[in-house]
């Protein structure tokens, strides 16, 4: 007789509890799971001031507050963690979880990312933002799984325009001979070689050095770096060329977001796209701003004759996607010209 009462005691108690506890309580206490913490890390190549470090800490405090804090991001921006072809392998062997990625470097080990640095494809930023959610550019994050990384969405720098020391463009006869820094890329390399520059392929982290001492003559570069990397420091003038706009792809390491439980992939998933949407507003905003920003260091220079540079566009346009489907759709879906 004790046993049952004693029984029915336990039982009234844990009715009265779960009678105290709200519906959003028991909600947030089953989406917490095991309650499993997470100390992520996170690179990129660019400086702290730069959109990608905002677009990090945004990321953060959105993983943090969806988690009920347990999650934490720890971010190593300026390539605290190395050069882009070693935050790959650390991506690929579970060492990091998350990285911001060009677009013109991924595309040597993927060749349909190369669509994304097709010359004078895009006639604004805004229209770089809209492809991002294209078909084809999805298709193209599916292709990252192949490298052992997650392609989970874009996050652009802004349009390219390009820097120089010594001298200004404005046709596209101007920059024959000139020693030009890119990214990289084989597109970028192959057009402005056809154009009769010179075009070296070079990391962020070495640009200010070559650029002082002559190495280089001019790099292309984003509004957002070219603030941030302070090469107006040593430069001449900044041309509005707009000839691409240059990429980033938000990568995790396929092997540990793989590990993570369902739910908890579910608030990494929607940390990440209230990010990229975050992202979107800020880089039209930042644009213009930086442009005002830039003009207080250096003349800030339209260009003046576009359309000789657009011929040799064309024939890129027809060489990469000529035996490439998705480049060829890509190019179709977004060549408004």
């Amino acid at each position: 007789m004790q046993k049952i009462k004693a029984y029915l005691i336990v039982t009234v108690m844990m009715l009265l509890l779960l009678s105290a506890c709200s519906p959003d309580d028991l909600t947030k206490a089953e989406s917490s799971g095991d309650g499993k913490t997470y100390n992520f890390k996170m690179t990129h190549v660019t400086q702290n001031t730069h959109i990608w470090q905002g677009f990090a800490e945004f990321l953060a405090k959105e993983l943090d507050e969806r988690s009920d804090g347990r999650m934490n991001l720890e971010i190593y921006p300026g390539g605290q963690l190395g050069p882009e072809p070693d935050i790959v392998q650390q991506l690929e062997n579970g060492s990091i979880d998350f990285a911001l990625l060009t677009v013109p470097y991924l595309s040597s080990r993927i060749p349909e990312l190369d669509a994304w640095n097709m010359p004078f494809l895009f006639d604004s930023l805004e229209d770089a933002l809209e492809a991002q959610d294209s078909d084809s550019a999805q298709e193209m994050l599916d292709l990252l799984s192949e490298q052992g990384l997650n392609g989970m969405g874009y996050m652009h720098t802004g349009l390219h325009h390009l820097v120089l020391k010594n001298d200004e463009i404005q046709t596209a006869s101007d920059v024959k001979g000139k020693k030009l820094r890119f990214t990289g890329g084989p597109s970028v390399l192959d057009y402005w070689e056809g154009l009769g520059a010179s075009p070296i392929a070079m990391g962020l982290t070495e640009v200010y050095s070559a650029l002082q001492t002559g190495v280089i003559e001019g790099t292309s570069i984003d509004s957002n770096a070219l603030l941030s990397e302070k090469y107006y420091e040593i430069s001449d003038n900044y041309v509005l060329t707009g000839h691409m706009a240059f990429g980033g792809i938000f990568t995790s390491s396929k092997l540990n977001y793989e590990n993570i439980p369902e739910e908890d992939q579910k608030i990494v998933n929607e940390a990440v796209n209230a990010a990229i949407e975050w992202g979107k507003v800020e880089h039209l905003k930042r644009e213009s701003e930086n442009l005002i920003e830039l003009e207080e260091y250096l003349p800030v220079l339209e260009l003046e004759d576009k359309e000789s540079f657009i011929t040799e566009a064309e024939k890129i346009y027809e060489k990469y996607s000529s035996d490439n489907e998705l480049i060829k759709r890509f190019i179709k879906e977004n060549n408004k010209k």
